[in-house]
């Protein structure tokens, strides 16, 4: 699994996507990053997040 990115360090590409966030209370969201014309690119569940990683790939199918 993909280690927290601090958002001071580092944020997504600038694309429409799906993250888990750590927001500034420490609760932990799933979220979209996208583009608002007010502030631009940000999370869309708390723009003041603190961390953020990639959504883990899905469990592969098991016959």
């Amino acid at each position: 699994m993909s280690e927290w990115i601090k958002c001071s360090d580092r944020l997504p590409p600038n694309e429409k996507g799906d993250y888990l966030i750590v927001c500034d209370s420490g609760e932990i969201a799933i979220t979209e990053y996208l583009w608002d014309d007010d502030v631009g690119w940000c999370f869309w569940y708390d723009p003041d997040a603190t961390h953020w990683m990639p959504l883990p790939l899905p469990p592969s199918a098991q016959p």
